[in-house]
């Protein structure tokens, strides 16, 4: 996404402390819209199996409680209910899939943003290039929509593989029907967390200054990796990406940390200048 291609390599730890940072986002997400509808949820069905229960004993031997009866027996009987289900149902899948098999497949063509020139996202920009202005211009409540988005593609798709496992339950062609369902589920559950790399990925690096023989120029500079070979660093005003020895480098002073796109960038530098 940045533009770093075998200049920073990540050890074990540095994805394992992203996962938990993914998971924790998406935890908070889901609780914050699920939560209150689980809470209405349960009143309503509480409210629901007690007015069911007042109204059958209200009912008991009456004629209304025999023909409700013979109506359940009679859907029962026919297991048109599931066919006409399924058909439903895989027509709301090719809804969504239209709906968001581009949506995330495009944080994942977000490519060599340090090299970018920033600016705002124009209301005739779509796709790609509507997330990477998004992102230089750090556009946070944007990109948080973004995902959330997705999240809740996510979350659909799978709804939509549950229900279709159930509808399906007695067809011995079953793992095949609902085969396009948990093949949908599969990819947006595997793309979801790059979609997070890409979208939500705090983009916080150390502001640092350098007592070196090659100055990397002037400007903000972000300290992107620290090796026994030298240094990786970001110079924000000239967009370029520069390697010091570390044999060139007398003294290396943190002023700050600070991001890397958006308008915080340049209060973020304000330290190192």
């Amino acid at each position: 996404m940045l533009g770093l291609y075998g200049l920073v390599e990540y050890g074990n730890d540095h994805f394992l402390q992203e996962g938990a940072k993914f998971l924790v986002s998406v935890g908070y997400d889901v609780l914050r819209t699920f939560l209150p509808l689980a809470a209405l949820l349960a009143i309503l069905s509480g409210l629901g199996a007690l007015a069911y229960v007042v109204g059958a004993r209200a009912l008991r031997g009456s004629r209304l409680a025999t023909v409700g009866a013979d109506v359940r027996g009679r859907f029962a009987a026919f297991p048109w209910w599931r066919q006409t289900g399924f058909i439903l149902l895989f027509l709301a899948l090719i809804w969504h899939s239209d709906r968001y098999l581009d949506a995330f497949e495009q944080p994942l063509g977000v490519l060599n943003l340090l090299y970018a020139a920033p600016g705002k996202a124009s209301p005739s920009e779509t796709g790609v290039a509507k997330l990477e202005a998004m992102l230089l211009a750090g556009e946070s409540e944007k990109l948080d929509d973004t995902f959330k988005d997705l999240l809740y593609g996510l979350l659909g798709a799978g709804a939509l593989a549950i229900a279709a496992w159930r509808v399906a339950a007695p067809w011995r062609s079953r793992i095949w029907l609902v085969a396009p369902f948990l093949a949908a589920a599969t990819i947006y559950l595997i793309t979801l967390p790059m979609d997070y790399g890409a979208l939500l990925r705090p983009v916080r690096y150390p502001v640092v200054t350098f007592d070196a023989e090659v100055q990397p120029g002037a400007g903000p500079l972000f300290l992107f990796a620290h090796t026994g070979e030298g240094f990786v660093v970001w110079n924000s005003a000239a967009r370029r990406v520069v390697f010091l020895p570390a044999g060139g480098v007398k003294r290396v002073e943190i002023r700050d940390v600070g991001m890397l796109f958006g308008s915080r960038r340049e209060d973020a530098g304000g330290g190192a200048r």
